[in-house]
């Protein structure tokens, strides 16, 4: 799946895309791989809550290190924290 790159995509969206979506995997069922509740999962991948609490869950079920969604989450929230200054 194509995703567009936007300015400042949360990491809940990758995840929702990149992860899940390339596994064909429904929030339940990711829900049932991470051992998370669902409206934890669901609220990461609207973009509502950060993803850090969960990145270490994410890199044990699906690869890959958590420092990289941690790195994402701070670097989403500095750019929205930067954009809410400027308005």
């Amino acid at each position: 799946m194509k995703r567009t790159i936007r300015p400042n995509t949360h990491p809940g969206e990758i995840l929702r895309e990149e992860v899940l979506g390339a596994r064909g995997l429904s929030i339940d069922e990711a829900c049932k791989l991470l051992d998370i509740p669902r409206p934890t999962l669901s609220n990461i991948l609207e973009g509502k809550s950060s993803i850090a609490p969960i990145a270490i869950k994410i890199a044990q079920v699906f690869g890959g290190n958590p420092e990289l969604w941690t790195r994402m989450q701070t670097n989403y929230d500095l750019r929205e924290a930067d954009t809410a200054k400027r308005k």
